[in-house]
């Protein structure tokens, strides 16, 4: 199947940084805010930061304006109507997203490749509520999108061989790096990720190292770009913990389950940098560890 142009519910980081990827790959984007208010802000956001890739030098002022160009924002999810493929990006829940597939096959045509950008959540739950299952799909691109080359393509269970086909052709032309994996709990990434975090969380617990020592102990000695506190604060504790709990779900398995005070955190309302204090506090520069955690949190 041909796609042409592209859909994108859901305007938040990742909606607008699969949005700008699109419509810079020369794709006309139509961009639906799924929640209530208007869309102006969200567009607004999108153009500060690409003006701010111009002041850097990463991107010529031409090159800007085109994006801007190919966006239409929109409140009305019909608008997504006559585009070919459809990524959604809303909260993750699953009934929130269940329900948004089932409005979007009566908005649809039977053809249009209706994806999710879900981390974590079954892509088959959704496909069942669906009447033209084949053309269901995940396609999970990674924060910051417009940086992140890689692309998760998910096979679920009724994903016709085609819908995929067309689907890794695009993530090709949008210049991304995709790699098809079946619709497991967390996928490939998450799925190692995810566990890793927990563990480091644990070390804290039984007092293995601070949080400081721990990253900086994968950073030199694995080579990683950042330690298991920095991507936990990076990615939102409500997510990490969010991911967890669905893989915890589905393995039954303790090694999975949100340690203690990552619940605590999230509860606090400490979520990392998108709240400016996690597991480190962003106040400070650089970064220091978060006070809270001097002390056990019990």
């Amino acid at each position: 199947m041909e796609i042409s142009k592209v859909g994108i519910i859901g305007v938040g980081t990742m909606g607008l940084g699969i949005a700008q990827v699109c419509a810079q790959a020369g794709y006309p984007v139509v961009a639906v805010k799924a929640t209530p208010g208007s869309w102006e802000k969200a567009k607004k956001s999108l153009e500060n930061s690409l003006n701010r890739s111009v002041e850097r030098g990463k991107m010529k002022p031409e090159e800007r304006d085109a994006i801007v160009s190919r966006l239409v924002f929109s409140n009305d999810e019909r608008a997504v109507a006559d585009c070919q493929l459809v990524i959604e990006s809303v909260i993750e829940n699953i009934d929130t997203k269940k329900d948004l597939f089932k409005r979007l096959e009566s908005i649809c045509g039977p053809d249009t490749l209706l994806t999710t950008n879900t981390s974590t959540l079954s892509v088959t739950a959704m496909m069942a509520v669906c009447k033209y299952r084949e053309r269901i799909a995940g396609l999970h691109f990674f924060n910051p999108a417009p940086v992140m080359k890689l692309v998760e393509i998910i096979h679920a269970f009724e994903t016709s061989e085609d819908a995929i086909s067309s689907l890794n052709s695009f993530c090709t032309k949008i210049g991304k790096d995709p790699v098809i994996v079946q619709d497991t709990t967390g996928f490939i990434v998450n799925r190692l990720l995810t566990p890793y975090m927990l563990n480091a969380i644990r070390m804290l617990e039984r007092g293995t190292g601070t949080i400081s020592s721990i990253d900086h102990a994968m950073k030199s000695g694995a080579g990683l770009p950042m330690g298991p506190f920095e991507l936990a604060d990076y990615i939102g504790l409500d997510v990490v913990e969010a991911m967890a709990l669905n893989i915890f779900m589905d393995v039954r398995h303790e090694h999975h389950a949100p340690p203690h005070t990552l619940t605590r955190l999230v509860q606090l309302g400490y979520l990392g940098r998108k709240s400016g204090k996690g597991f480190y506090d962003y106040s400070q520069k650089p970064p220091v560890q978060n006070p809270s955690l001097q002390r056990p949190v019990v």
